[in-house]
């Protein structure tokens, strides 16, 4: 292949490119549009109130607020753990 011909199909593939990443952004607005119209349809057959949303979202975040301190007291704790046992195995070195 000579260099222009070469030029010109890296030209044709970047065009591509830029394309199927049109082609991509606008595939994941249409997803998010129908997970969003297939909550709104849960919503509407339930009948669910806004304020007991707002009172569900609020649980939500607070579980998660609680799981994620739990898990950084679970890392603080393994953390400490690790560094008991390498204070340990540097005692029995110089022993």
């Amino acid at each position: 292949m000579t260099k222009e011909r070469i030029i010109k199909e890296l030209s044709k593939v970047r065009g591509q490119l830029a394309d199927l990443q049109e082609r991509q952004k606008d595939l994941e607005g249409q997803l998010q549009m129908a997970e969003d119209a297939e909550k709104m349809k849960f919503i509407e057959k339930n009948k669910i109130s806004l304020e007991r949303l707002i009172l569900l979202n609020k649980v939500s975040e607070e579980e998660i607020l609680n799981l994620l301190r739990k898990k950084e007291q679970e890392e603080q704790t393994q953390q400490a753990e690790r560094e008991a046992a390498s204070h340990g195995q540097e005692n029995e070195v110089t022993l």
